[in-house]
């Protein structure tokens, strides 16, 4: 069996407004862990967010439906966002939140969800 992502954490420096920022994005939903770490609730894949300072991750890219309405949703809340790029597999962009943890989106093509 291959092995898949099983758990990731997102480190930032504010917890509240990384709550705001991707429950408004994702509507991903908060549970306090600890005062430095929240356990998002409702993802198939299990994540959390570690407060301490925002930091470079891997690069994982978050499936979205439509990634120019994600994009304009990003900034909206703050973000920032890269050029949106075309590729085989689908569109995406890299985008920085509103305390500089980078992240990238992917609306994937036909065949590739």
């Amino acid at each position: 069996m291959a092995v898949e992502l099983g758990y990731y954490t997102l480190s930032v420096r504010d917890l509240d407004r990384a709550a705001a920022f991707y429950g408004g994005l994702f509507g991903w939903e908060f549970r306090r862990e600890h005062e430095t770490y929240l356990h998002v609730a409702n993802t198939a894949v299990a994540m959390g967010f570690v407060a301490g300072g925002a930091s470079s991750q891997p690069n994982l890219y978050y499936h979205v439906d439509d990634i120019d309405k994600a994009a304009g949703r990003v900034r909206e809340l703050g973000g920032s966002t890269g050029e949106i790029f075309e590729s085989k597999s689908g569109r995406g962009c890299s985008c920085t939140d509103d305390q500089g943890t980078e992240i990238s989106l992917w609306e994937p093509a036909p065949g590739f969800a």
